[in-house]
């Protein structure tokens, strides 16, 4: 058959199939059973010292299943920092769903990134320690990626400048108050985690950033609206 009876053969016309959910599922479970063995390595022997067939056998499969799902090595570390962004990018938003109240929504999606670190603590670490291994196009995608969810904060700080809650001059500034005392968690985890519960943190952090920009008007309106009380 000539190329041109193939290209126009119904066989070379079928439209590929979405995955599954099924699949979509499983290929999910497979890429963090990788991250996990990527993280314990990374954690053990660091970035450099670790070999795909580490990984692999930390992560129980072949290597070549690995690059599967992976191109190389620097690929995975890549993707194991932008899953961190990406779980602000998904669980900010969903923590906002039904709340209007600007304060109640500024706290909601605060302390939805607070839990997102305490949730990967490990991986955080690793994003600090070990993004310079990165090359220069995957360290400006990661750029780009949290300023879109330091946005997401930024824009409820902004929402409750609006409404007469808060001032503050630099609403950005503000937010990057709020994402420093989140990645200090992960950062200094070893010792904060004896001294402190991680709800308990959260709430104190986010109170003494929140009385930073109280105005008379949002002090009186968080007497009955204010998350960090329950």
């Amino acid at each position: 058959m000539s190329r041109v009876a193939k290209a126009l053969s119904p066989a070379s016309r079928r439209t590929k199939l979405p995955p599954t959910p099924k699949r979509h599922r499983k290929t999910e479970l497979r890429r963090q059973q990788i991250f996990s063995g990527a993280l314990a390595c990374f954690e053990r022997k660091g970035f450099h010292e670790t070999s795909v067939t580490d990984i692999a056998e930390a992560a129980g499969i072949s290597s070549g299943l690995i690059y599967q799902y992976f191109k190389d090595k620097r690929d995975l570390l890549f993707q194991v920092i932008l899953e961190i962004l990406e779980a602000y990018n998904r669980d900010v938003p969903n923590a906002l769903v039904g709340v209007k109240d600007p304060i109640l929504r500024f706290q909601s999606a605060s302390l939805a990134y607070y839990r997102v670190i305490n949730q990967r603590v490990s991986a955080a670490l690793l994003s600090y320690r070990e993004s310079e291994s990165l090359d220069r196009d995957q360290i400006k995608i990661l750029k780009t990626k949290e300023l879109q969810t330091n946005q997401l904060i930024v824009d409820c700080i902004e929402e409750c400048v609006r409404a007469g809650y808060f001032a503050t001059p630099n609403p950005e500034l503000a937010a990057y108050w709020i994402i420093t005392t989140a990645h200090a968690w992960g950062l200094k985890n070893w010792r904060l985690r004896k001294i402190t519960s991680f709800d308990d943190y959260a709430r104190a952090s986010l109170r003494l950033v929140t009385d930073g920009m109280l105005t008379e008007l949002g002090r009186a309106h968080m007497k009955d609206n204010d998350l960090l009380r329950r």
